[in-house]
C-alpha cells in the first residue's frame, strides 16, 4: 500500500516507568520506551476490552525529558507453612497467620515529562476521546492525559527521519544507532498470561532516509532487507525537510 489511514494518539504523562519483567528485588530499571505488550494494554484500557492481537498494529514515537531513580516500596508476599507460629486477631477471636507481608525499599528508574505517540487503526479513535478505564502509561499510578486524536494518512516517502521510535532487529543492518533490547511482544489474556518476546531497536538519535550517503546517521538500503512497514507523518516535518518516519509493528507476524 502507498497509504495507510491512521489515527495519532498523542498521550502526556508527568512520570512513568516500563520495568524490566526479569528484575524482581533491588533495582528496578526502565526500558527507554514502552514494550509493544505494553502498548496493546495501553490500547486495552481505553477500549475496554483486549484489541484482537491478530490484527492490531502501531507505530510509536517516544520522548522523555529526563531519567532518575527514587526509593519506593516493596511489598513482598509470602505463603507462611502450617507450623507457623505467628498469629492475629480476628472478629471471630485468633487465628494463625497464613501469609506473610515484607516491606523493602528498592530503587526504581523513572522518566520524566514522557510524551507518547501512536499510530493506531481509524477504530481507536472514539477509545481515546472517550476511554473506559483510567489513562496511564506503565504503571496504574502513572496517570496521564490524551493530548490529540487526530486522524490522519501515512504515505511512503524516499526520505524520512527516524528517532524516538521503535524498530525491529532486523534493521540493525541498516541503522548504526540505538540500543538492541529484549522486548515483551504480547502478553495473552488471563488466566494463562503466556508472554512472547522479540528483539527491538529503541533508536532515539536521529537516522536520515535518503539522507546524504557520506555520515553515519544515513539509514542505508540493504540489499533482502525490506521496507513495506515503513511510511511516513508528512504533517510533522523537521527543519530540513524530512517528514517523521513511522514502522508499523504488529502483536502477530502474518500467515
Amino acid at each position: 500500500m502507498d497509504s495507510l489511514s491512521v489515527v495519532r494518539v498523542t498521550v502526556h504523562a508527568p512520570i512513568t516507568s516500563f520495568r524490566h519483567p526479569f528484575f524482581v528485588v533491588g533495582a528496578q530499571p526502565s526500558f527507554d520506551i514502552p514494550p509493544p505488550s505494553t502498548i496493546h494494554g495501553h490500547c486495552a484500557s481505553a477500549l475496554g476490552e483486549w484489541p484482537d492481537p491478530q490484527t492490531f498494529f502501531f507505530g510509536i514515537h517516544f520522548s522523555f525529558r529526563s531519567k532518575m531513580r527514587d526509593l519506593e516500596h516493596q511489598h513482598i508476599t509470602s505463603a507462611l507453612g502450617a507450623k507457623a507460629k505467628t498469629f492475629v486477631s480476628t472478629p471471630e477471636g485468633v487465628a494463625r497467620a497464613t501469609t506473610e507481608i515484607v516491606v523493602q525499599p528498592v530503587l526504581r528508574e523513572f522518566l520524566f515529562d514522557a510524551t507518547l505517540t501512536l499510530y493506531l487503526d481509524p477504530s481507536f479513535a472514539e477509545a481515546f476521546r472517550r476511554p473506559v478505564f483510567p489513562v496511564t502509561l506503565g504503571r496504574s499510578q502513572d496517570l496521564a492525559e490524551v493530548v490529540e486524536v487526530e486522524p490522519v494518512e501515512l504515505v511512503r516517502s524516499p526520505r524520512a527521519r527516524l528517532e524516538h521510535t521503535l524498530l525491529p532487529r532486523s534493521l540493525r543492518p541498516c541503522v548504526r544507532f540505538g540500543s538492541t533490547v529484549l522486548l515483551s511482544r504480547h502478553i495473552s489474556t488471563p488466566p494463562k498470561r503466556e508472554a512472547t518476546f522479540a528483539q527491538y531497536i529503541v533508536l532515539h538519535e536521529p537516522v536520515l532516509l535518503g539522507g546524504p550517503p557520506d555520515t553515519t546517521r544515513t539509514f542505508e538500503r540493504v540489499e533482502g532487507i525490506g521496507l513495506d512497514d515503513l511510511y511516513c507523518d508528512t504533517a510533522v516535518v523537521d527543519e530540513e525537510g524530512f517528514p517523521r518516519g513511522v514502522w508499523i509493528h504488529r502483536l502477530v507476524d502474518p500467515s
